[in-house]
């Protein structure tokens, strides 16, 4: 039904008897009857048609027809402008432009020339062309994989080491590893069409380096203070440009030769992360980890000494399928495309909005977390002019964490990639941002990708499965499901394949032993081993609101016992949340777990190699995080040594808790009898320990506290200040009620040192 008409032949125009008349008739006249025939039915013609999918407006688009028959074809090229084209000329490329950005429908008919019984005959066929205004500018943002031309560079963090990987023809390979300065975090191209270097950031070694593609060999670097922690870096015509995680700053450096200085230093936002450029040579820098009630980044003109903020709304959606409240949070990457009239910013939906009690509705593994893309208006007629369209933020279904992604060279698609789901997902900008396919076990933690020039490779950076994973694509095809390419990023692994895997379990929501529909990954609420800085609402697990610890320096359990309510002895207990809370199978058996249930009773360690593994690799993450209010370490300031003596005064008894190398008395005074401490800071909403009474709180380490705000099991304090000023009215938290303002900021200043 509804198709086009088609051509009846009757082939028995006349009665019975008469054709047996006209028969008898032919034969008596010595006619062969059989070389009688009735006219050929025309054969209908066809076409293809080979046009890419995008264009901008103004530029020629050409366009290729092939008939089956050389024949004129007629050209609608869905703006109201038809062309014919004669059959001398019907095997020639054509082209055609668009003046105003839209869809158009584009059709070539190949003419038969019996038409006239029926247009069914012609040849036809027709391609969806998407015309986008023309970009204005070639994007720029920090990213861990790079692509150039021919060459492609990515980082390995573990082994402190650069890939540089070429294509030749048609084939990608590796052409050399370089060596890189203490943990490489993001790597951007010099700003030229044929670049030989590149620069990265070392947050390890609070470094700036330059290094040479052809010899390997550094060129240049600039050494900042301890604990700055470089992490975006771009590398522009007017200089260098980096973000400052660990002073919230935002650097812009000057090359000359081999010697690079720094030209200004701003403060710009807390837990400065991501950078990326604007035409006008403006800066976009991100905020990692997000504040309770918004997520954030920040506009910078480089000269000026201020920022201006731009907010990412919390947002107050009940939990369904495919969107939850909360907050746009990791927040790394700004994706501008070349038309710079909108970004992207990937990042995770953390659910701070439900909880049983702060509104009754518990939260689930499919209603916690949930993958985001934050969508940003850019005024090219207002300088600066960014804001956030929040009713066009795309939530995620069966997705946990869009880390990063790249927008291809005309602007009309997205890729991203989700760390958890091993997954890259595309979405058709030409088309308002609709999903346009997956590729699915890309590999473990993929946490950057990359297009190459021509738009017909895309690149992925599988950190954890130590690959560079490269896809072949095509102009109007499905996304492929192979890779091309799967080539190494280490030659020897840095970590012992116990730690390895582990750190691919942490981070992993695929494996349905761990998650259900790839929502929560153990990463999802400590990436890279830190905070989240949420306060979660477990009150209907048993406990009640909690703030999520660090275990950066933890070393597993080298402070004692788990959790702020002691509820764990071992690290193999987080298979009680993987069943319960992630929606996964487990790793363990079912009977193991049914002998193991109790979290302080039999352990579980030794009754699954990969829940061991898991456990091994939170036990590896035992070196503190490096402070920025020290000058090196164990160099304090004045303020710092007083606030020291402050601590270890006995007038203040900080110390009756906060004591040995961990400053914690953390501990069991007996088989699942923890030591807890009631310091005035337990409230209703403060919940139980595992659904009993909660009499106190375990003493947290302080290892790091500079870095993890809010405070308190509850995260009602919001700067270390507020601790004594705000919330120690009854002097249980430490004897501070008769400290002045300036001795608690020189006791500040010490923590922050920690």
């Amino acid at each position: 039904m509804g198709g086009p008409p088609s051509l009846v032949v009757d082939r028995h125009p006349q009665s019975v008897l008469g054709v047996s008349l006209l028969l008898a008739m032919l034969s008596i006249t010595g006619c062969d009857v059989t070389a009688s025939r009735e006219p050929a039915v025309p054969v209908a013609y066809q076409v293809s048609l080979v046009v890419a999918r995008a264009v901008w407006t103004g530029k020629a688009l050409q366009l290729v027809a092939t008939p089956s028959e050389p024949t004129d074809l007629l050209w609608d090229f869905g703006d109201g402008q038809e062309l014919t084209i004669p059959a001398i000329a019907s095997d020639k490329p054509i082209e055609h432009a668009w003046d105003t950005p839209g869809s158009y429908t584009v059709s070539v008919r190949a003419l038969h020339p019996q038409r006239a019984l029926s247009k069914a005959l012609d040849g036809v066929a027709i391609r969806q062309v998407q015309v986008l205004a023309p970009g204005v500018f070639k994007p720029s943002q920090s990213a861990f994989l790079i692509t150039r031309s021919d060459v492609a560079v990515a980082l390995s963090e573990d082994a402190d080491l650069m890939t540089v990987a070429r294509l030749v023809g048609e084939k990608w390979s590796i052409e050399r590893r370089i060596k890189t300065c203490k943990t490489p975090r993001t790597v951007t191209f010099e700003p030229i069409q044929a670049p030989t270097k590149v620069a990265l950031s070392c947050e390890g070694s609070d470094r700036i380096q330059i290094l040479d593609l052809t010899t390997g060999q550094e060129v240049a670097s600039h050494q900042f203070p301890w604990g700055s922690r470089p992490c975006a870096v771009l590398w522009r015509s007017d200089g260098i440009f980096t973000t400052l995680r660990g002073r919230g700053q935002v650097a812009h450096l000057k090359i000359d030769g081999k010697l690079i200085s720094v030209e200004q230093q701003v403060n710009a936002i807390v837990d400065a992360r991501g950078l990326a450029s604007l035409p006008d040579g403006s800066l976009l820098i991100t905020r990692w980890r997000s504040a309770a009630d918004h997520g954030a980044l920040v506009h910078w003109r480089p000269g000026q000494d201020k920022v201006t903020e731009i907010s990412l709304a919390w947002a107050d959606l009940a939990p369904a399928d495919s969107e939850s409240g909360g907050v746009p949070s990791y927040l790394d990457q700004v994706l501008v495309r070349p038309q710079a009239d909108e970004a992207w910013v990937p990042g995770l939906h953390a659910n701070n909005r439900d909880g049983a009690w702060r509104n009754g509705i518990p939260l689930s593994h499919d209603t916690s977390t949930r993958a985001v893309l934050s969508r940003l208006k850019i005024d090219s007629n207002l300088p600066g002019s960014v804001t956030e369209i929040s009713d066009q933020r795309l939530l995620f279904e069966d997705r946990g964490f869009i880390q990063a992604g790249a927008i291809s060279k005309l602007g009309d698609w997205l890729f991203v990639v989700d760390r958890g789901a091993r997954s890259v997902e595309r979405f058709d900008l030409a088309r308002g941002g609709v999903q346009a396919g997956s590729i699915l076990q890309v590999g473990y933690a993929p946490r950057s990708v990359a297009l190459s020039d021509d738009g017909n490779w895309l690149l992925v950076d599988a950190e954890l499965s130590r690959q560079l994973v490269i896809y072949r694509l095509t102009d109007r095809g499905p996304l492929p499901q192979t890779a091309e390419f799967r080539l190494p990023l280490v030659d020897k692994e840095p970590l012992s394949p116990a730690v390895l895997r582990g750190k691919q379990l942490f981070n992993d929501s695929f494996d349905t032993r761990l998650a259900d529909d790839s929502y929560i990954a153990c990463a999802h609420c400590h990436l890279e081993g830190e905070s989240d800085n949420r306060v979660w609402d477990f009150t209907d697990r048993g406990e009640g609101l909690r703030n999520t610890p660090s275990l950066i320096g933890r070393g597993g359990m080298a402070h004692g016992p788990l959790h702020w309510s002691a509820n764990f002895d071992e690290l193999q207990d987080f298979e009680d949340h993987i069943r319960k809370h992630f929606g996964g199978f487990g790793l363990m058996t079912d009977a193991q777990y049914a002998e193991t249930i109790d979290p302080l009773g039999p352990p579980k360690a030794g009754q699954s190699e990969d829940l061991d593994a898991l456990a091994g690799y939170m036990s590896s993450l035992k070196t503190p995080m490096k402070s920025p209010f020290i000058e090196s370490q164990g160099t304090l300031t004045e303020a710092a040594a007083r606030g020291r003596a402050l601590f270890y005064s006995p007038d203040l008894a900080c110390v009756n808790c906060h004591k040995g190398p961990h400053l914690t008395d953390s501990q069991w005074l007996s088989p699942a009898v923890p030591l807890l401490h009631d310091v005035g800071t337990l409230k209703p909403s403060s919940g139980a320990r595992l659904g009993q009474s909660l009499l106190g709180i375990d003493t947290p380490g302080l290892s790091g506290v500079w870095n993890n705000a809010p405070y308190l099991h509850d995260g009602r304090a919001e700067s270390l200040e507020s601790l004594w000023t705000e919330h120690n009215p009854a002097d249980q938290h430490g004897v501070t009620s008769q400290l002045k303002p300036s001795q608690i900021a020189d006791l500040v200043s010490y923590l922050r040192t920690l």
